[in-house]
């Protein structure tokens, strides 16, 4: 059976905290899987959308995507890609850029002006992500070219500028 990427279920919050546990290992994977978890309750996150990719069944990755507002920029609609997490044996099969490629084009149809992440900039940027953008993020960044943002609409990223203002729960300092 081939790789099935769905809409996660409201029952799932330990199989969901279990991919992020074992996807980020020791050192990560306590606050990483926890966040997924409080961003399943926090109705801040709302518009959010958050996928489940499974093999025969099984739970082999998650991505999550959130509300993101842009201060100065309230019209615009924005989402923020975290975390996403894959298992670890099943790391270079495809299955994370699967994840991120379905909620993209799932929040490209539902209207989103924008999505941001801050990620590995060698992994994102393959989707269109780039940094240098007026985007600020609430911290300072110990690497801010890993701040990254993907536009729908061409253009849009040279005319917004703000400080991007997250869900209650990954707005947490430790998160940046």
């Amino acid at each position: 059976m081939p790789l099935a990427i769905r809409p996660a279920r409201q029952d799932e919050a330990e199989t969901i905290r279990e991919i992020h546990m074992k996807a980020f290992g020791e050192e990560e994977g306590p606050s990483v899987s926890q966040l997924s978890v409080d961003l399943l309750a926090d109705e801040t996150a709302e518009p959010r959308l958050i996928l489940v990719a499974e093999d025969a069944g099984e739970a082999v990755g998650c991505v999550i995507f959130t509300n993101v507002q842009i201060e100065g920029a309230e019209s615009v609609a924005g989402s923020i890609l975290a975390p996403l997490g894959v298992v670890p044996r099943w790391h270079g099969q495809g299955v994370g850029a699967a994840l991120v490629q379905h909620g993209l084009d799932l929040l490209k149809s539902r209207g989103v002006d924008l999505v941001l992440v801050l990620g590995d900039p060698r992994y994102y940027s393959r989707f269109g992500f780039r940094a240098g953008h007026g985007i600020a993020t609430p911290y300072d960044l110990p690497y801010p070219e890993a701040w990254m943002a993907l536009e729908f609409t061409p253009g849009l990223l040279d005319r917004v500028a703000g400080v991007a203002r997250c869900a209650t729960m990954l707005s947490a300092p430790e998160h940046w």
